[in-house]
């Protein structure tokens, strides 16, 4: 059975088996559509199947005739940050992120630089719909394509002029920085990025062709190169990014991993010793990130708001609320100064920024920030309803209040489970946190067994 998987953020499948040339072009004509054509960035990260879908999305684009404007290959932020400051109607980056060489996918950005939200999605659908019924393409006119050499100089110049990114500093103390980008679209960023801002660059796997030599989310259980690197090279931190750069690993100095939830507690950290007195901005996450994030908030008298999980859900609230800084806990981190969206680029630029100025060691500095561990598990309830599964966990536990925003959250002061069903497979995914692991494991351990019963 072929696998096309289609969400708010666009649509993904295994090449050849569900995500084909055709695909894509129905995708695009719908897009196109939705967007009122208009000027259209595109972009690819380098997986070797990206060039031949781009080039499928700009032919589509052109006999449509939009205006194209073509970023090569790129970060996912550096896609998405070019359609906001070229005005552009929307965008579409050739990626699928974390998953493996197999799989390509098409992410859509709006006009304003953030991903679609419920209500475009559906509007998508609708377009997608009437595509799927209107027969061949015929070419309306020929649109121009302009290749946009400068789009990654372009980002690296924003980044470098954010308040909170401390150029100054970070060259006085010139730190020495390991970067495994696994060989993806952060291959060129990142590095050009830490060498402009004054860090000493040890390149692993930055070869920009596409040839992932380990499994590509950044999780430490995948980074053990980069972990092993960082204690050779006596270096001061170590990170790593998926293949579309959007997401950030951190390794402290003795090659051990923080882990992906302590990327935007590190980033956050930074944004409130920054703070001006007075301001009260809070911090806008996802309902699944630490609580070290509320804790840490609470030092600086500040809030945390929580979305349901997914970027655009994080970065609308961002922008409703004027939020401080924001993000999810895989290692995503959002600053509006930029653009509503996650970015590698931007975060390490203010965890180096936090680095230089604090003058300690980045394992000092997770030290002393507030410490959880988290377990994250599923069940397979193949043969029953999930949302019927929430629906009772929610009506047990209702003298908690449990949060019903997104699954099922239920929490106590020093701990937290939450269910949220697959929208693609027959789970019921669990996320727990406490104290300790143990903590944690146990949670999701009694918990599945109480799902099992309930089945």
């Amino acid at each position: 059975m072929s696998i096309l998987i289609s969400g708010i953020s666009g649509v993904r499948g295994i090449i050849g088996d569900g995500f084909d040339e055709e695909i894509v072009k129905v995708y695009t004509r719908a897009f196109a559509k939705l967007m009122n054509k208009g000027r259209v960035v595109i972009a690819q990260d380098s997986r070797p199947s990206g060039e031949m879908f781009k080039n499928v999305v700009a032919d589509t684009l052109s006999r449509l005739g939009c205006e194209i404007i073509d970023c090569g290959i790129c970060p996912t932020p550096t896609a998405q940050l070019m359609v906001k400051q070229l005005n552009a109607k929307g965008g579409i980056i050739v990626t699928a992120s974390h998953n493996p060489i197999e799989w390509n996918a098409l992410k859509f950005v709006g006009a304003e630089g953030l991903f679609l939200d419920f209500e475009e999605h559906k509007l998508l659908q609708i377009e997608l719909s009437k595509v799927k019924v209107s027969g061949a393409l015929k070419t309306e006119r020929s649109g121009k394509v302009t290749q946009l050499a400068d789009c990654i100089e372009r980002h690296i110049e924003n980044v470098m002029s954010l308040d909170l990114v401390n150029v100054e500093a970070i060259q006085k103390r010139r730190p020495k920085v390991v970067i495994d980008a696994i060989n993806g679209a952060g291959s060129v960023a990142l590095p050009a990025f830490l060498e402009r801002i004054g860090c000493e660059v040890f390149r692993l796997n930055c070869d920009n062709d596409g040839n992932f030599v380990h499994t590509p989310e950044p999780l430490p259980e995948n980074l053990m190169g980069l972990r092993n690197e960082v204690s050779r090279r006596g270096a001061d931190i170590g990170i790593a990014t998926d293949p579309d750069a959007d997401r950030l690993a951190v390794i402290d100095e003795y090659g051990n991993p923080l882990v992906e939830e302590y990327t935007l507690v590190l980033a956050a950290y930074h944004a409130l010793r920054h703070a001006a007195v007075g301001d009260r901005r809070p911090i806008v996450t996802n309902l699944s990130s630490t609580m070290a994030l509320d804790d840490l908030a609470q030092r600086y008298d500040r809030k945390v708001v929580r979305t349901p999980v997914g970027e655009i859900h994080v970065a609308r609230k961002m922008q409703q609320i004027d939020s401080l800084i924001g993000g999810e806990g895989n290692g995503g981190v959002i600053l509006a100064e930029s653009h509503l969206g996650r970015d590698s680029l931007v975060a390490s630029g203010l965890i180096l920024s936090l680095l230089a100025e604090s003058g300690q060691s980045i394992r000092e500095i997770a030290n002393d920030l507030p410490r959880y561990e988290m377990v994250k598990d599923k069940i397979n309830v193949q043969g029953y309803i999930p949302a019927d599964i929430l629906e009772a966990l929610a009506e047990k536990y209702a003298s908690l209040l449990p949060n019903l925003e997104d699954g099922v959250k239920i929490s106590w002061k020093d701990r937290w489970v939450h269910f949220r069903a697959s929208n693609t497979e027959p789970i019921v995914r669990i996320f727990a946190e406490g104290s300790s692991q143990t903590v944690a494991a146990s949670l999701v351990k009694e918990f599945k067994t109480e799902i099992q019963n309930l089945m």
